[in-house]
């Protein structure tokens, strides 16, 4: 008779042939003896169920596969699949695209072991794949603060940080313990490890830290098909995740447990919120307006005793949200998150304190608001990067207008400041190559208003196929050192893409004629060589179409021969106020 297996690990999978047998070489290796691996393909449409079929021939009485008929749109069907047909005396997830450090199951077995626990959590590092080895950043570990050092605790109320951590792949759970609790993954939606891992911190009569890494969560952040948790600015994916929270809270509200219940809002605010508003800004405004919606009327549901414990820019996204400033919550998840954030919101100075916005009359706006502490009125402009908010974009009588506002926060930049500003377009391949318009600029109020008009045909010479992007940048001189900012959407911009400036290539205008707008991912204007008219388009298609062949090779070369002879043009300066 065959000895029941100490660990079993269920491995899911869908549409995932090529990185399937090394997730399951990741379990095959454990220093424990005695794992069984289960995995469950999730009625996959390419080769994947034959793979999984596969491993388990070749690993008779270690691997079993598990065929799904039809697909279950998440993760939880795979899962409880899993489970039912598991054999181990405890419980492990693991997903196709992720590997098992080779301790984890002895380690956090062993913890459960010694301590009685019933499930039992380890450190997760995310890998980011597109990252080089040994580069900054590649490897970022989960909530690492949790896994300091060895701990038990005998239930989530003695310490509700645990809802930090709701994957449910970094844990090993006692069968016993499941069955007996009867904890089974929420099926038909995603973020089920939220619900999961609350309804076992709540049931586990002893949950055990341990300060090992067992699990590496592998992303890659440009992939063609994002995981579900990646896909964070879809609508249905935080209409998921909101639903989950829900049912959360349906969960603490039946065992009348409404401190874990704010505790969870905290973490809602301080984690899940910022991750779905972090990249929305790149997203269409319909989409924005649709998403936003869905969270503002969840954060109404929240206590706001909950919000003010959270940190302080998540705080205010949140609290703005249920206010229905959605302007004003995304510029404060934006600099909390991105890695160089702007500021486009207005600081405000009352009695001595400092604010984001206006905090108005009310107490609760008064203290999440107030910023004083964070330092921003004494970092310098450069560090505040102060927002650039493009408010005209035309072509007129051959002429490009271009028109914005900088913020001008605190006051920092007195009225009597010397001030001169210039428009810059830059090759984005190479940055060397950059052309100049001096432009007007003013103080009105709390801002610096700028503007410049040229005429683009003259002083725009692209090289042509070599240069297709170029972005733009204003430099701002205050008399006291030079501020640059990149001109971008925000409130009060009119529609940025598709505005298109004739040009005059050096190489070839029949590759492209016309300098077409669009808005970067981080919400910045910026230009691509462009034709215009059918004509122009089909030209276009056979030079690009040309490039490979060895006429194309000398024209890559005369290419090459214009930029080396090329200095950078300059747009020449006109007259009046902020003339460089």
């Amino acid at each position: 008779m065959r000895a029941r297996p100490r660990v079993s690990v269920v491995v899911i999978a869908y549409n995932d042939e090529r990185r399937l047998p090394r997730a399951v070489a990741s379990t095959l290796a454990q220093s424990l003896g005695g794992v069984q691996t289960v995995i469950v393909d999730d009625a996959s449409t390419d080769g994947t169920g034959r793979v999984a079929d596969r491993l388990a021939a070749a690993h008779p009485g270690r691997v079993a596969a598990v065929h799904l008929p039809s697909n279950s749109g998440g993760c939880g069907g795979p899962r409880n699949a899993g489970i039912e047909r598991s054999d181990g005396r405890y419980l492990m997830f693991l997903d196709s695209d992720d590997l098992l450090d080779r301790h984890a199951c002895l380690n956090l077995v062993a913890a459960a072991e010694e301590t009685g626990a019933d499930l039992v959590s380890g450190l997760c590092e995310r890998i980011f794949l597109d990252v080089p080895e040994g580069g900054r950043d590649r490897v970022r570990p989960w909530f690492p603060w949790l896994y300091r050092r060895s701990v038990l605790y005998g239930s989530l109320g003695e310490y509700p940080n645990l809802l930090y951590d709701t994957l449910s792949t970094n844990k090993a759970y006692r069968r016993d313990f499941l069955e007996r609790a009867g904890l089974r993954f929420v099926e038909k939606l995603h973020y089920e490890d939220l619900l999961f891992t609350a309804e076992a911190y709540l049931a586990a009569e002893g949950t055990a830290l341990i300060p090992h890494r067992v699990y590496s969560w592998l992303v890659r952040e440009r992939a063609a098909a994002p995981s579900i948790s990646d896909r964070r600015a879809e609508t249905a994916s935080l209409a998921d995740r909101l639903e989950i929270h829900r049912r959360i809270d349906a969960l603490f509200a039946r065992h009348g447990a409404h401190e874990l219940k704010r505790a969870k809002d905290t973490k809602f605010v301080n984690h899940d919120l910022p991750l779905h508003l972090r990249d929305l800004r790149a997203e269409g405004p319909g989409h924005r307006a649709r998403f936003l919606a869905l969270a503002s009327a969840y954060l109404a549901e929240v206590d706001p005793r909950a919000i003010e414990a959270a940190k302080p820019l998540p705080a205010i996204a949140a609290l703005l949200l249920r206010e229905g400033d959605h302007e004003g919550a995304l510029a404060a998840a934006e600099y909390d998150r991105l890695e160089r954030p702007e500021l486009r919101v207005h600081l405000r100075e009352r009695d001595g304190r400092v604010y984001w916005g206006d905090p108005g009359g009310e107490a609760l706006a008064r203290r999440v608001l107030d910023v004083t502490g964070l330092g921003l009125h004494k970092r310098s402009l450069r560090k505040l990067r102060p927002a650039n908010t493009v408010t005209r974009l035309e072509t007129r009588d051959g002429l490009a207008r271009i028109a914005g506002y900088v913020l001008n926060p605190l006051g920092r930049i007195p009225p009597d400041a010397p001030l001169t500003a210039s428009l810059e377009f830059r090759d984005r391949r190479r940055p060397s190559r950059t052309a100049r318009t001096a432009a007007r600029v003013e103080h009105r109020g709390d801002r610096l208003a700028w503007s410049a008009e040229f005429d683009p045909v003259r002083r725009i010479r692209p090289i042509g196929l070599a240069d297709p992007v170029w972005d733009v940048r204003l430099r701002l001189g205050t008399g006291r050192g030079e501020l640059v900012t990149r001109p971008g959407a925000g409130p009060g911009s009119p529609c940025l893409d598709g505005v298109a400036f004739p040009v005059r290539p050096r190489l070839t205008r029949l590759a492209a004629d016309r300098f077409r707008s669009y808005v970067t991912a981080g919400g910045h204007l910026a230009f691509t060589l462009d034709a215009g008219g059918r004509r122009g388009r089909m030209a276009r298609a056979v030079v690009l179409g040309a490039a490979a062949s060895p006429p194309g090779r000398l024209a890559r070369r005369l290419a090459g021969a214009a930029r080396r002879g090329a200095a950078a043009p300059r747009l020449p300066g006109r007259s009046g106020r902020g003339r460089t």
